[in-house]
């Protein structure tokens, strides 16, 4: 776990969606990852002409193919080895949790060459969760003062020590243990701090092919993680795809911190395309990930979205952080002292009501803003703007197991857990379209703008850290889903241009909000219809747009554009918009980190 309260705005440009070909790090070409979305039997009122009608859209079970795998371990991170009370290994029993990811640092346990000391607390605390039929996720940093100053290992003599020790270390736990990840967010500043002239991704896929020669053999179970990356970092990821990580790991693992859930299994999606450049995809374990909100239920609904999302999307290992709330990363834990919290409801509802019926399918309800999700024969998951959906028998629950009335239910941004029903109805969703819930689909897409207005389509672009819409030659220009930025100037402005295409006539409203910290001249804004501004201003902390009415037909363009007022600098901003059918607009809600 690094500084993650230090990310940020940096954190909010991840990858949220994955559409067109992508421009990767490396400036090739990438195609379009692939999402599972199972199509239902589903019928729609068309709207009428210039304005978009309530249109009706049902399901069954039937109609929605079941996965062909299931199986999601979902665990909790721990810090015994950094000195936790034994007594809260006990909160793992009413979560229900049988997987912790935790560490047995290599300098305390080699203290002298090539001898091995597992006495201590936090060795018997771990070991007692073995004991119980738990399962270790242990991540062992390739550091010790005996071996390379310290540093990360290098030499041959290093790299053998460290292979040695995780033998040891595996003989220590026997069985218990499932995998061994190589380094903590080794994409981090200092990280991978090898000597001067060293090339860090050499030296680390080095490194692995010395522990997997060592430790495989005598241990096939144990999966070997590389990567372990802070957020997704597929950038970072693919410099070691290409000089042949994927031929010495069992599994890529990734931190994927975000503000919110939506969109995650884009960026896993986006992840194995880059794998699929340079051979057989491994498996993806997000070894942490967890949202800090003092807003519990925006937090625990994170929690649930993103369990559905990363499980649909071929995901079979996860890890909250963390168990206990601490003082540096405040409002992550599932429970405060011994006291469980909203998010730990949540965590064991998932545990209870999703995770043993199998893997979640996405079902295709349009371009509606929806996520519904089929799970096994008759579980499903729902959330999403501004919709009601009603269901063929069964209960509908909320993401803390609470039975809802019987009958048609809102949909919003907290998810729905519906189990025992056979099918669904769906009333359509008074939002045509928006930036957060349909970012990189559909009728969107993202554009740069120079000085002579001249447009050029962006693709998604990966950066050590982040993966957003954008290119090499625009930097620091970005869009994502909730975040982005334009580049340059007032003379050489390059603006960042987020684009809605009309698929069909239609009567709109246009809600919006814009906001950034309160630092340099601020970010100008113009929205337009084909070209002709509707709204405008300079954002230099809030503004929002509300109850911009006009019409669209098929093929017309409402452009968000966005540049960087006079002085360059200081210029990342939040974003959301939505268009509503006319009458039905409201206010958006800016979003936050």
């Amino acid at each position: 776990m690094q500084a993650k309260l230090a990310v940020g705005l940096a954190a909010a440009t991840l990858l949220y969606g994955v559409t067109a070909f992508a421009i990767g790090a490396s400036g090739a070409s990438v195609s379009d990852p692939a999402i599972t979305v199972v199509s239902t039997s589903a019928t729609a009122s068309q709207p009428a002409s210039g304005q978009q009608a309530p249109g009706v859209t049902t399901g069954t079970a039937a109609t929605s193919a079941l996965p062909s795998e299931t199986g999601f371990a979902f665990g909790v991170q721990t810090h015994f080895s950094q000195g936790w009370s034994p007594a809260w290994l006990d909160l793992t029993t009413p979560l229900a949790t049988k997987s912790v990811r935790d560490t047995v640092n290599w300098a305390s346990v080699e203290r002298t060459a090539g001898v091995y000391d597992f006495s201590g607390t936090p060795v018997q605390t771990l070991a007692t969760f073995c004991g119980r039929g738990g399962a270790l996720t242990l991540t062992i940093t390739p550091k010790n003062a005996l071996y390379d100053g310290g540093r990360m290992v290098s030499s041959a003599a290093g790299r053998t020590a460290y292979a040695n020790y995780i033998a040891a270390l595996l003989t220590r736990f026997g069985s218990c243990v499932v995998a061994i990840e190589v380094g903590n967010e080794v994409n981090s500043a200092g990280a991978l701090d090898y000597p001067a002239g060293v090339d860090k991704f050499r030296a680390y896929v080095d490194m692995l092919r010395v522990l997997y020669a060592r430790v495989k053999p005598a241990n096939p179970q144990v999966a070997i993680l590389g990567g372990s990356t802070n957020v997704i970092g597929t950038g970072f990821l693919t410099s070691l795809f290409a000089i042949g990580m994927l031929d010495v790991i069992d599994g890529v693992a990734v931190h994927p911190y975000r503000p919110d859930a939506e969109g995650i299994d884009f960026e896993i999606a986006n992840l194995n395309a880059a794998m699929s450049r340079y051979g057989t995809p491994k498996p993806i374990w997000a070894t942490e990930f967890s949202f800090g909100y003092a807003d519990t239920r925006r937090a625990s609904a994170g929690l649930v979205k993103s369990v559905v999302e990363l499980y649909a999307a071929g995901v079979r290992h996860a890890s909250w952080y963390a168990l206990v709330e601490q003082t540096h990363f405040p409002y992550m834990g599932l429970f405060t002292g011994s006291l469980i919290k909203p998010q730990g409801r949540a965590y064991r509802n998932v545990i209870d009501s999703l995770l043993p019926y199998g893997q979640p399918v996405r079902v295709d309800t349009g371009d509606q803003p929806f996520n519904l999700y089929r799970i096994g024969a008759d579980r499903w998951v729902v959330w999403g703007l501004r919709g009601t959906i009603s269901f063929t028998g069964g209960v509908v629950r909320d993401m803390y197991g609470v039975a809802l009335p019987a009958g048609p239910v809102k949909i919003g941004s907290e998810p729905l857990i519906v189990s025992g029903a056979t099918g669904y109805t769906i009333t359509a969703s008074q939002v045509v379209a928006d930036t957060m819930l349909q970012y990189g689909s559909g009728s969107w897409s993202y554009w740069r703008r120079d000085k002579a207005n001249v447009d050029t389509r962006l693709g998604v672009f990966d950066t050590d850290f982040a993966s957003h819409f954008g290119d090499r030659w625009s930097k620091p220009l970005r869009i994502n889903n909730t975040t982005a930025a334009p580049a340059g100037d007032g003379a050489n402005p390059i603006r960042a241009v987020i684009r809605y295409t009309a698929p069909r006539a239609m009567q709109v409203e246009l809600s919006a909000c814009f906001s950034k910290a309160n630092t340099g001249d601020g970010v100008d804004y113009r929205i337009t219809r084909n070209g002709v501004t509707v709204a405008s201003g300079i954002v230099v902390d809030t503004a929002t747009v509300n109850g911009v009415k006009f019409g669209l037909e098929i093929g017309d363009k409402v452009d968000l554009v966005f540049g960087p007022n006079q002085t360059y600098g200081s210029d990342s901003f939040f974003y959301r918009a939505t268009l509503s059918n006319r009458g039905q607009g409201t206010t958006v809600v800016c979003p936050t980190a």
